[in-house]
């Protein structure tokens, strides 16, 4: 029994990563059964390693089958998925910077890594176990496995899925690109306007509620609204939105921040636009629960 693995031979780089997958999945199974051959050759334009097996038992055969299933598995993820996640990222969507195509190949990744996989109504926990079957399969009705042609009409579910986390990426990066903008608009409203305030607690009291005192200790009231705000939030304000919107009028010269949970993203984005005039408190009575303040007036 043979097996034949190809691939077209002008990617230098890729047929050595391939070549080493192989050559480990034959040492492998040759620990364990001997009579497991490998030769390499390149025929025409394409890249051919024959692998023979003695004749074995079925279960040595579908063993093997699965080792080498999962090694074509695990050289398709590491060595053709980036290039097929960058094709799509560029050709489908139009970009071309190349510190923006690495990001959203990062959060790409990430995403694969998280998904559940489905192959013949098994579900499985990664990708790579998920085309390693694929892979398996195939190879028990064909010897002869061309991988890029595999992935290309095989893998159809599997190509529809790495479109979809790019599109998903996609979203995710570019909201995160308007927040950071609007972070750094907000930062830039903060340094050009005179602090009308020098120094205020902030209590947060979870779930986006907030309370203001002034150094004393009093309650703190503010209603006063700057009129170039109105263009930076929508006119239905959440929690969140009035604290910040408030404290962009107030823009106190220094302000305490107390809190229970200062990784809330609402307390990440209050650090980053008041930088250099918040500090957390490292602990008081005002970081306890909402009891321990004065009620407002």
């Amino acid at each position: 029994m043979a097996y034949v693995i190809s691939l077209d031979h002008h990617d230098r780089a890729k047929i050595i990563c391939l070549s080493a997958h192989l050559k480990e999945c034959v040492a492998l199974f040759q620990e364990n059964v001997l009579g497991c051959h490998i030769d390499e050759s390149i025929w025409g334009t394409r890249y051919r390693c024959t692998i023979g097996l003695e004749r074995r038992s079925r279960f040595q055969e579908r063993e093997f089958r699965k080792r080498l299933g999962r090694s074509v598995a695990e050289f398709i993820c590491e060595h053709m998925e980036p290039e097929m996640i960058r094709q799509i990222i560029q050709h489908e969507h139009g970009l071309r910077q190349q510190e923006e195509v690495k990001q959203i190949e990062g959060r790409v990744r990430r995403l694969l890594e998280t998904s559940a996989w489905e192959c013949a109504k098994v579900v499985y926990a990664n990708r790579r176990d998920k085309i390693a079957r694929q892979v398996s399969s195939f190879l028990k009705g064909s010897a002869e496995l061309a991988i890029d042609g595999f992935a290309r009409f095989r893998m159809k579910t599997y190509r529809y899925v790495l479109a979809t986390c790019v599109q998903e990426a996609l979203h995710d990066y570019l909201l995160d690109q308007e927040y950071k903008e609007f972070i750094h608009l907000l930062r830039s409203f903060v340094e050009v306007q005179p602090p009308k305030l020098d120094f205020v607690h902030l209590i947060h009291e979870g779930r986006g509620a907030f309370r203001l005192m002034q150094a004393d200790g009093t309650p703190l009231a503010w209603k006063e609204r700057n009129e170039a705000l109105n263009e930076m939030f929508e006119f239905s304000l959440s929690r969140e939105d009035m604290i910040v919107s408030t404290l962009l009028s107030i823009v106190p010269q220094e302000m305490c921040l107390h809190t229970q949970n200062p990784q809330e993203n609402v307390i990440q984005t209050l650090i980053q636009i008041f930088e250099g005039r918040l500090h957390l408190c490292e602990g008081c009575h005002l970081c306890g629960r909402t009891v321990h303040c004065q009620e407002d007036a």
